[in-house]
C-alpha cells in the first residue's frame, strides 16, 4: 500500500481520525486477536500435515506460494530447527483448497484445526468474532436501494485483486499463522489468511476507508461491498468513469482484478445475481438456474446417498436462490433437520422422505418460475388486507375498500382424518386474498401485510408450514401463487376480535414504516410489539411524525460522527455533541444546522424515543442543554434568515392553465389538482397517492366516492373527505369545503372534470370508487398522481418560466395569502387550512395595493370570460389563452361579481 498517499487522501477527506487505525495497520500490521500462547513447555511447535484437498491441488498451491514468496508476502521455507531459534513456540495451520467460481484454486489456511480439542485449542478458538464485525451490503440492502430509485442510474464493478493478500498482519502474531509446504518446510505468512476469524474484519476496515475515499473524490451515489466485490452506482449524467476509479485506487496501492472489473452500464452481476437498474429487475445468471435444477435432480435419484459436506453445499446453493424466491425458504427446513440429525458426518446417508418432498417442490417451481423478477421491496406494504374465518359460517376477506364473503358447504370438513379445521379455513382465507389481489393487479415486487387475529395463522405465515396435512397442501398452492405473482406476505397481529369492521382496522393498521426511525432501538431496527403499537396509538399521528423526524436527525448525526452501531440509552456526551452538531456554535456549524427552537423540539422527541424503548434518558443534561440552546438562539438571531417560500398567485395559476390544460391526460389532471390545492390550502400529499397504479388504500387515498356535490341556495359546492391528513388523529376524517366560483379557476369545476373523466375512462371499483386525481392513458389502465410525479412536473414549469422560490407547498401559501388579502377572517382561514396553532402566520404573504388590484382584475377577467361562455358555450373568446374542449362547461346562471366582497364571498369553503 502507498501509505503516504493514503494519509494524504484521508486528511483531505477529513477521515483521518476515523481511520487512523488503518494507517497503523498498514505500517505495523493488523491485529488478528491471537494472544501469546503455547501447548505446554514440552511442545515447542505444532505443525500438522495439510488436508487432503490441498494435496489434490498441490501444483496450483505451490505456484501460488512461489508468487507470494516472490512478492515478499511469505518468507521461507524454514526448517523446524531454524524457527525454534527465533520462536519459543510456533504453529502452522493445515492448508486446504476450494475452487472459486471462475475455476481458480484458493488456498485455505484452516485456523480452526484441530476441532473441539481442549488439549490443543485452535488459533480461531482464541479470537472473538464480535471484535471483527463487518459492514457488507447484502441482497436486501441492494434491493431496497434500487427499488427506491426514481432517477436513471448506472452500475459498475470493481474487484480487489487478492484482497486479503494486500493486508498485512501484526508481526507479533506471525508465529501462529505459519503454513507448511509439501516438502515439510515451514513458511511465515505475513498477510491475512483465508480461514481466520479476524480475516473479514481486518480487511473490512481498509475497505471501508477506501469506499469513503471514493465517495468523497468522485461523483457517485453510493458503493455496495461484499468482501472484495464492489458495486459502484452513479447518476446517468455523471461524468465519472471506472478507469478514473481504477487509476486512483492503484495510486493508493489497491489493485483490481481485471477479469472482474466492469465499466458503468445498466446491468451488472453482484453477489451472484444480475441486477438491471432501469428496469428494477434481478435474476440468476443464465447458467445458474440450469445448474441448480440438475443438482436438485441428483438428490431425487432413488437410492442415492450423499455425504454431509455435499448436503451442506446444496443447502448453501438453495439458500442463495431463496433470496430471489423467498417463498421457498420454508422448503429448506427439512434439509437443516437432516443435517442436525447427522451423527457420523463421514458416513453417506440416503435422502429422508420429508427432504425428498421439499426438494420436489423446489424442482417444480425452479422449472416453471419466471426467471427475471421485479426487485422486491423488503419494507412491508400496508393495503388494509385482513381475512377471518368461522367454522359456523365461512370466510371473510377485506382489502382496502374491497370485501368478499364465502359460505361453507355442509361437507367442508368431511373426509379422512385428520380433518380440515379452523387452521385450514384461516389458510384458505389467505389464498382467497391472493386471488383477489391478482384481480386487482397488484404490482410485483411487494411484500404485503396480512392482518390476523389468530395466533396460529400468524405463526404459520411466518413458518409456511403446520402439523396439519391439509394446511400444508394449501400452503403449497399459496407458495406457487406467491412465486407467480412475484410478491411475498408477512403477518401482523390484531390483538382483539374485531371481525371485519373497517373503521377499527384503520385505527389499528397504522403505517408504522413511516416512523421506523422512532421504533428502532438506536441504530438497530425493531419490530413494534402489540404493546408498542398500543402505546403509539396514544399520540396524534402528526406528533409521532415529528418525533420520528427528531430521531432521524440524531441517526444522521450518529452516522456522520462514527457512533454507529449504538443502542439506547444515550450518554450525556452524546446529547451534548448532538446539540453542538445540530445547533449553531461560534466555532462553526455543520451542514445539518437547525434553529435552537427546532433543536429543542428534537430533544423532546429523543426523550420520548427513550420512553418508548424503556430506556433512561440522561436527565442530568437538561440544565446544561438549556444554556447551550440559549447560546445557539443568540447566534440564530445573527444568522441570515432562510428565504420564505414564494406564493402561487392567480397569475401563476393562469400560466399553469396555459401549460397544462392543453396537454395530455396527466397534465389535465395535474391542473385540476393544482386548482383545488390552491383554493382549499391543501398539502399536495393529501391530494396525491402512494402508488402510481393498482388498488388504493381507502384509509389514505382521496377517492371519487369521497366527493359530495350539492347546492346551497343558488351556489354549487363540493365536499372532499380527506383521510390520513398530517393534522388528523389515526382513523380521523377531515372534510374540505369548496364553493363554486364564477371564473375559470373554479375548484368545483375542477372536481367535476375529474369525476367525469374517472367515470368515462377509469377502471372503477365495485362501489364505483376510483382515484379522484388520476388519469387513463390508452392501453395502460388507470394511473394515480403521486406526489413525486406532481412535484417533478411542476418543478420543470417553475424553472422554465422563472418562478423563483415556488414549490408544492406554495399552493397553500398562495391560497392563504390571497384569502387574507381579500379580507377573510383569520378564524376562517385557520379552519379551512386546518391550522390549530399560530403556524398559519408562516404562510401569509403581504399583498401590496397594486398586487391586490391586479389579482382582482385577473379574477374579473376570468369571471367575464365565464359570463360569455354562458351565452356562447365556448371558451374561444377567453382573452388570456385558448382552452381545450375538455374544459368547456355547460351554460349556467352566475351571480354578478363586480366588487371585492363578492369575490371573497365565493371563495373556497365560504359558507
Amino acid at each position: 500500500m502507498n501509505i503516504q498517499e493514503w494519509e494524504s487522501a484521508l486528511k483531505e477527506a477529513k477521515l483521518m481520525d476515523k481511520y487512523s487505525d488503518v494507517i497503523h495497520g498498514f505500517r505495523h500490521g493488523f491485529d488478528q486477536g491471537i494472544p501469546n500462547h503455547n501447548l505446554g513447555p514440552s511442545i515447542p511447535y505444532f505443525t500438522p500435515p495439510n488436508h487432503q484437498s490441498a494435496l489434490l491441488a498441490q501444483e496450483k498451491i505451490e505456484a501460488s506460494i512461489s508468487k507470494e514468496i516472490e512478492a515478499g508476502r511469505m518468507y521461507g521455507p524454514y526448517t523446524h530447527a531454524q524457527l525454534m531459534e527465533k520462536y519459543e513456540f510456533f504453529r502452522s495451520n493445515p492448508l486446504g483448497a476450494v475452487v472459486n467460481g471462475d475455476g481458480s484454486v484458493r488456498p485455505i489456511n484452516d485456523l480452526s484445526f484441530p476441532h473441539n480439542d481442549p488439549q490443543c485449542p485452535s488459533v480461531n478458538s482464541f479470537v472473538d468474532k464480535l471484535d471483527y464485525a463487518t459492514t457488507w451490503d447484502d441482497f436486501e440492502r441492494v434491493s431496497k436501494f434500487l427499488r427506491n430509485q426514481n432517477e436513471p442510474i448506472l452500475l459498475a464493478l470493481f474487484d480487489w485483486e487478492k484482497a486479503y493478500r494486500q493486508i498485512p498482519t501484526a508481526k507479533l502474531q506471525w508465529a501462529y499463522l505459519m503454513v507448511r509446504d509439501f516438502n515439510g518446510g515451514i513458511l511465515i505468512d505475513t498477510r491475512i489468511a483465508f480461514g481466520g476469524v479476524a480475516g473479514c474484519g481486518s480487511f473490512g476496515r481498509p475497505a471501508d476507508a477506501w469506499k469513503e475515499l471514493m465517495l468523497h473524490e468522485f461523483d457517485l451515489i453510493t458503493v455496495f461491498r461484499w468482501v472484495d466485490d464492489n458495486l459502484f452506482v452513479k447518476h446517468q449524467d455523471s461524468s465519472v468513469e471506472m478507469e478514473q476509479i481504477v487509476q486512483r485506487s492503484e495510486t493508493l496501492g489497491v489493485k483490481t482484478n481485471s477479469s472482474k472489473y466492469s465499466p458503468f452500464k445498466e446491468e451488472q452481476k453482484y453477489i451472484g445475481f444480475i441486477w438491471n437498474a432501469p428496469r428494477k429487475t434481478v435474476r440468476l445468471p443464465d447458467d445458474k438456474k440450469f445448474q441448480r435444477i440438475q443438482q436438485i435432480k441428483e438428490f431425487l435419484i432413488p437410492g442415492a446417498e450423499f455425504s454431509f459436506k455435499r448436503v451442506e453445499v446444496m443447502v448453501g446453493r438453495l439458500t442463495h436462490v431463496s433470496y430471489l424466491l423467498p417463498q421457498l425458504r420454508c422448503y429448506l427446513n427439512s434439509l437443516y433437520r437432516w443435517m442436525n440429525a447427522w451423527v457420523y458426518r463421514s458416513k453417506e446417508l440416503p435422502v429422508p422422505e420429508d427432504v425428498r418432498r421439499d426438494l420436489e417442490e423446489w424442482l417444480s417451481i425452479m422449472l416453471s418460475f419466471k426467471e427475471t423478477r421485479m426487485i422486491r421491496n423488503p419494507d412491508p406494504t400496508e393495503i388494509g388486507w385482513m381475512g377471518d374465518a368461522s367454522t359456523s359460517y365461512g370466510i371473510g376477506v377485506t382489502i382496502g375498500r374491497y370485501w368478499a364473503q364465502f359460505r361453507l358447504t355442509k361437507q367442508w370438513n368431511h373426509g379422512p382424518e385428520p380433518r380440515r379445521d379452523i387452521a385450514w379455513l384461516e389458510t384458505v382465507a389467505i389464498r382467497l386474498g391472493l386471488i383477489a389481489l391478482t384481480q386487482l393487479k397488484i404490482r410485483p415486487g411487494k411484500t404485503i401485510i396480512v392482518w390476523t387475529d389468530n395466533t396460529t395463522t400468524e405463526s404459520v405465515i411466518s413458518k409456511r408450514k403446520a402439523k396439519n396435512p391439509a394446511v400444508n397442501e394449501e400452503w403449497k398452492l399459496i407458495q406457487r401463487l406467491l412465486v407467480e405473482m412475484e410478491i411475498d406476505i408477512v403477518s401482523r397481529r390484531v390483538r382483539i376480535a374485531i371481525g371485519l369492521n373497517r373503521n377499527t382496522l384503520q385505527l389499528l393498521m397504522l403505517d408504522l414504516t413511516k416512523v421506523r426511525h422512532l421504533t428502532s432501538n438506536g441504530s438497530n431496527p425493531k419490530e413494534p410489539s402489540a404493546l408498542d403499537r398500543h402505546y403509539l396509538l396514544g399520540y396524534r399521528w402528526n406528533t409521532l411524525l415529528s418525533y420520528n423526524a427528531a430521531v432521524k436527525k440524531y441517526q444522521v448525526f450518529a452516522k456522520e460522527t462514527g457512533k454507529v452501531p449504538y443502542a439506547l440509552p444515550l450518554l450525556p456526551t452524546d446529547i451534548y455533541e448532538f446539540c453542538c452538531w445540530a445547533g449553531r456554535t461560534a466555532e462553526g456549524s455543520s451542514t445539518q444546522v437547525v434553529t435552537a427552537n427546532t433543536l429543542r423540539k428534537y430533544l423532546a422527541g429523543i426523550q420520548m424515543w427513550h420512553t418508548y424503548h424503556d430506556a433512561t434518558f440522561p436527565e442530568q443534561t437538561k440544565l446544561k442543554v438549556a444554556t447551550m440552546l440559549k447560546s445557539s438562539a443568540y447566534l440564530d438571531v445573527e444568522a441570515p434568515k432562510k428565504p420564505q417560500k414564494s406564493a402561487v398567485t392567480v397569475a401563476i395559476l393562469i400560466k399553469l392553465a396555459e401549460v397544462l390544460a392543453t396537454g395530455g391526460p396527466f397534465q389535465r389532471a395535474l391542473f385540476d389538482l393544482c386548482v383545488v390545492a390552491f383554493w382549499v390550502m391543501a398539502r399536495l400529499v393529501e391530494l396525491t397517492y402512494n402508488d402510481e397504479r393498482g388498488p388504493l388504500r381507502a384509509q389514505a387515498s382521496l377517492l371519487t366516492t369521497d366527493v359530495q356535490l350539492g347546492l346551497d341556495g343558488s351556489h354549487g359546492y363540493a365536499q372532499l373527505t380527506i383521510r390520513g391528513a398530517k393534522t388528523a388523529n389515526p382513523g380521523e376524517e377531515q372534510v374540505i369545503h369548496l364553493r363554486r366560483l364564477p371564473h375559470m379557476l373554479c375548484p368545483v369545476l375542477a372536481v367535476n372534470r375529474r369525476l367525469t373523466e374517472a367515470r368515462a375512462n377509469g377502471t372503477q371499483d365495485n362501489d364505483g370508487s376510483n382515484s379522484l386525481f388520476g388519469f387513463s392513458e390508452p392501453g395502460s389502465g388507470r394511473q394515480h398522481i403521486t406526489k413525486p410525479m406532481a412535484t417533478r412536473a411542476l418543478d420543470k414549469i417553475w424553472k422554465t418560466y422563472g418562478f423563483v422560490g415556488v414549490s408544492g407547498h406554495s399552493f397553500r401559501v398562495g391560497g392563504a395569502s390571497l384569502q387574507r388579502a381579500l379580507g377573510m377572517p383569520i378564524e376562517l382561514i385557520c379552519s379551512r387550512g386546518r391550522w390549530s396553532s399560530d403556524c398559519y402566520k408562516l404562510y401569509l404573504r403581504d399583498f401590496t395595493d397594486d398586487t391586490l388590484r391586479s389579482t382582482i382584475a385577473l379574477l374579473d377577467q376570468t369571471r367575464r370570460s365565464v359570463a360569455r361562455v354562458n351565452e356562447e358555450t365556448s371558451y374561444s373568446r377567453f382573452p388570456l389563452y385558448t382552452l381545450p374542449p375538455h374544459l368547456v362547461i355547460q351554460p349556467t346562471t352566475l351571480p354578478p361579481c363586480d366588487r371585492v366582497p363578492s369575490v371573497m364571498g365565493r371563495l373556497s369553503g365560504h359558507r
